[in-house]
């Protein structure tokens, strides 16, 4: 298989940024869910800080509150004051190729690359520092940046020289079996993190529980319940964390025709899409694409191709790509 017969989504040369399929409601879908998040969890931030005022409700759960809503509103709000609501005013210019990448360099996760006689300097997980060095390509606009394929755009900043420490990105390709594996890897990495957030929140449960003085209100029994629904989630997430991150085989692709609507963005931010293709065996069926990655739908949508890990089936669920991109998410096959 050729890397040239692969056609990945990307931004269209010359033309502003919104003519790019599914950006502009991508951007619009987060702006407003980003903010309701931010508002609806700092409305509970406030509760936490009436709680503990009024002091009848003991410590455990205003501090439970408040631990765990501050740092989540304030994360949103980021999300809308540095993201997604300034790149939209952004989308009328057009994105600007960088190819080659003469002189990036990288430190750790921290990948600065020259442009203009200064430094935009931007942080990379493993899989996308993997297809940058083997592609050596990105598309610039402000700040912001995406990868081919990639539909999320990213922020970087400006600076004045490199990070400090960092070395030459070498140019090195990299297999589907790599990619796949980074891929498990960071997805792993996510579930370690999501099991320790459900452990502390088990623990501050079983502190309400204790501390709670009304011991005959309804909120004892109900907060011992979530301690034990969090401690499963831990479990949970700890295994999962573990079966994705173990390293996977070079896997073979097979290449489908789809024939479909434009992709679409649902409440939750996420991209979705649904379309005919014929498999393998000659039989033609629906095919569903949307989930963790925005990217795969968007992809599908755009090109007319999708690219499945193995032989698909009808009526079960495969994991689907773009071959040489860090996009991976899984495709529903109808019967």
């Amino acid at each position: 298989m050729e890397d040239h017969r692969i056609r990945v989504l990307e931004p269209p040369e010359g033309i502003p940024a919104k003519n790019m399929p599914v950006l502009t409601p991508l951007l619009d879908r987060l702006t407003l869910t980003a903010g309701t998040s931010s508002f609806a969890s700092g409305l509970l931030v406030v509760l936490g800080v009436f709680l503990a005022v009024s002091g009848r409700f003991g410590i455990a759960a205003p501090a439970f509150l408040l631990c765990f809503m501050t740092p989540v509103s304030l994360y949103f709000g980021y999300l809308v004051l540095a993201g997604s609501s300034p790149m939209r005013k952004l989308t009328g210019k057009p994105f600007r190729l960088v190819s080659g990448l003469d002189g990036v360099v990288v430190a750790g996760s921290r990948v600065s690359v020259p442009l203009d006689g200064r430094w935009l300097v931007f942080r990379l997980p493993a899989p996308l520092r993997a297809q940058l060095a083997a592609q050596r390509r990105l598309w610039v606009l402000g700040p912001f940046f995406v990868l081919p394929g990639v539909i999320g755009p990213r922020r970087g900043a400006f600076r004045d020289a490199p990070v400090r420490g960092s070395v030459p990105l070498a140019a090195e390709p990299v297999t589907p079996g790599r990619l796949v594996t980074l891929q498990g890897r960071l997805l792993g990495s996510y579930y370690l993190l999501g099991a320790g957030i459900t452990l502390v929140a088990a623990a501050f449960s079983l502190w309400v529980a204790i501390d709670y003085p009304d011991r005959d209100s309804l909120v004892v029994p109900n907060t011992r319940v979530l301690a034990a629904l969090c401690v499963l989630a831990t479990i949970g997430l700890g295994i999962a964390a573990i079966v994705v991150a173990r390293p996977s085989p070079e896997p073979r692709w097979t290449e489908l025709a789809v024939v479909s609507g434009p992709a679409s963005v649902n409440l939750f931010g996420m991209v979705t899409l649904k379309g005919r293709t014929v498999l393998p065996d000659g039989r033609e069926v629906t095919v569903q694409a949307g989930g963790s990655d925005p990217s795969l739908a968007a992809n599908i949508a755009a090109t007319g191709r999708l690219w499945v890990l193995g032989v698909p089936s009808a009526g079960k669920t495969a994991k689907a790509g773009v071959p040489g991109c860090a996009v991976f998410g899984p495709v529903r096959f109808g019967r």
